[in-house]
C-alpha cells in the first residue's frame, strides 16, 4: 500500500505456535483464550510478520523472522512452517537480497533477528542482506551477547554473532535516532534492554512497527504483557505513550506476532480497525 510517499509491503516469514502463558503472563487464560484459541498444549498460533518499505528510492526490511536455522527438533517444539517465505516475497517484489539498504530488527530474540543470518551451501553462517545496514540498540547487544540466566534461552548466537563490533554493516544505537530521512527509530525498552519500535514517517502520515511492544491484537490492552518482558511497567509506560499517539494521529500500526489482523488503527472510540489493504 501507498501511504504519502511510503510504499509499504507486509510479509508473513513464519507461522509457528508459543505458549499462551508466556504470550499473556499473568492475564487469566479465561479472559486471554476468548480471543486466541489455545489447543491441547496450550499453544497459540502466531506469525513473524515483517515489513519491506519503500522510501526515497531505498529498501528497508524491518524484523527478519525465524530463519531457516532452526534444528529439526526446535522446529517441531514450535511448529514451525513455512520458513523460506522472506526471500520468497522479497523476490515476488523484484528485490534481491543484495539490493537491501537498511535492516531494522525490534531486538535480537530468536523469532526476530533469526533471519539476519543464513547458512551458506557448505553450512557456514552468512549475512541474508550483505550491503544492508543494521542498526541496533547498544544495550540490545551488549544484553543478547551477555543474556541473564532468564533471557539465555531467547537469544541466540548464530543470529547476529557475524554483526560484531568492527564490521561496517552495523551501526550500534544509543536511544532514539533518525538513522535515515523518514525512518526513526525509538528506543523503548521493557520487553528487553535495547527493545526498540521503528516509526516511518511520511509528513502527517506514519507507521509504526512495535515488535513485541505490542505482540497481537489482545495487547493492545495496556495492562497485557508477556511473561518475558524483563521490565513490565516500563512496557506499560511505553505502550500507553505509543497508542496515544498512534490514536491521536492515526499511525498505522503493524503488530509483529498477530496471525489475523496484523495491520491497523486505534479509531477515535479504541477499537482496532484492521487495514485491507494489509491483510
Amino acid at each position: 500500500m501507498k501511504l504519502g510517499d511510503l510504499e509499504l509491503y507486509l510479509m508473513v516469514t513464519d507461522r509457528w505456535k508459543a505458549d499462551g502463558g508466556l504470550m499473556f503472563g499473568v492475564v487469566p487464560k479465561i479472559l486471554w483464550e476468548r480471543q486466541k484459541p489455545a489447543d491441547a498444549f496450550n499453544m497459540i498460533d502466531c506469525t513473524c510478520v515483517c515489513m519491506i518499505a519503500r522510501i526515497n528510492g531505498r529498501v528497508i526490511v524491518c524484523e527478519t523472522g525465524i530463519g531457516t536455522k532452526l534444528s529439526e527438533k526446535r522446529a517441531r517444539q514450535v511448529a514451525l512452517r513455512e520458513p523460506e517465505e522472506m526471500l520468497h516475497h522479497l523476490g515476488r517484489l523484484g528485490i534481491r537480497p543484495e539490493e537491501v539498504d537498511a535492516v531494522i530488527t525490534t531486538h535480537l530474540h530468536w523469532d526476530h533477528a533469526g533471519g539476519l543470518t543464513r547458512r551458506d551451501a557448505r553450512g557456514g553462517l552468512e549475512l541474508t542482506f550483505k550491503n544492508a545496514r543494521h542498526f541496533i540498540q547498544r544495550s540490545e547487544w551488549d544484553f543478547a551477547v551477555h543474556p541473564d540466566v532468564r533471557s539465555r534461552a531467547s537469544y541466540v548466537l548464530d543470529d547476529f554473532e557475524l554483526l560484531a563490533d568492527g564490521n561496517d554493516l552495523v551501526e550500534y544505537l544509543d536511544g532514539d535516532a533518525e538513522v535515515l530521512p523518514g525512518v526513526h527509530i525509538r528506543h523503548v525498552g521493557g520487553h528487553t534492554p535495547g527493545s526498540q519500535v521503528l516509526i516511518l514517517r511520511s509528513g502527517e502520515l506514519a507507521c509504526a512497527v512495535t515488535g513485541d511492544l505490542v505482540c497481537q491484537t489482545p495487547h493492545l490492552r495496556v495492562p497485557w504483557n508477556m511473561s518475558a518482558d524483563i521490565e513490565p511497567l516500563r512496557v506499560f509506560e511505553q505502550k500507553a505513550r505509543l497508542l496515544d499517539e498512534a490514536q491521536k494521529h492515526r499511525w498505522l500500526l503493524v503488530l509483529s506476532h498477530e496471525p489475523d489482523q496484523p495491520a491497523g488503527y486505534i479509531n477515535d472510540d479504541g477499537h482496532w480497525q484492521p487495514e485491507p489493504r494489509l491483510a
